[in-house]
């Protein structure tokens, strides 16, 4: 699976992708968003330090998901969405994989990375689990997921 980072110009397909049915009953904000809405956040999380947007794609194809990292002190929580045209066919758990590398490279310091997914969205708990995620709460419908990424030293 091969990454790179988001840009204005991949605003049209992610408005699509984030306002598919499917994406919005599983977001933890179930409501669609306006045109203006979307290239907004987008203009503002391209310039934001602390965000990390990261586009996946196989070779010689159209993107097939989204990541997205939110950057805080202690951790940094992460989303995915994926094109609607790729669901069913194994690319979430590449993708998912290919972005955590590349966050790794890119937030050396930033070792945990938590994710809150729906209880009812079953194919994300099990992408989670599948990459190392553990569960560690649940509160209000949602499941709250960690992982550490720190490197193990041999001593």
């Amino acid at each position: 699976m091969l990454t790179r980072l988001v840009t204005r110009e991949d605003a049209e397909y992610l408005f699509k992708w984030r306002n598919d049915p499917h994406t919005i009953a599983m977001s933890l904000n179930s409501m669609p968003v306006t045109w203006n809405e979307h290239t907004n956040w987008l203009q503002h999380a391209l310039n934001d330090e602390r965000k990390l947007l990261i586009l996946c794609y196989l070779k010689n194809s159209a993107p097939v998901g989204f990541v997205r990292f939110d950057v805080h002190y202690h951790y940094a929580e992460v989303s995915i969405n994926l094109n609607p045209r790729c669901r069913g066919k194994g690319v979430a758990k590449r993708c998912l994989t290919a972005a955590l590398e590349r966050f790794k490279k890119e937030f050396q310091s930033s070792t945990l990375i938590k994710a809150r997914i729906k209880v009812e969205n079953e194919a994300s708990k099990r992408l989670f689990t599948g990459v190392g995620f553990t569960s560690f709460k649940v509160q209000d419908d949602i499941i709250f997921y960690s992982l550490d990424l720190t490197p193990y030293h041999k001593i």
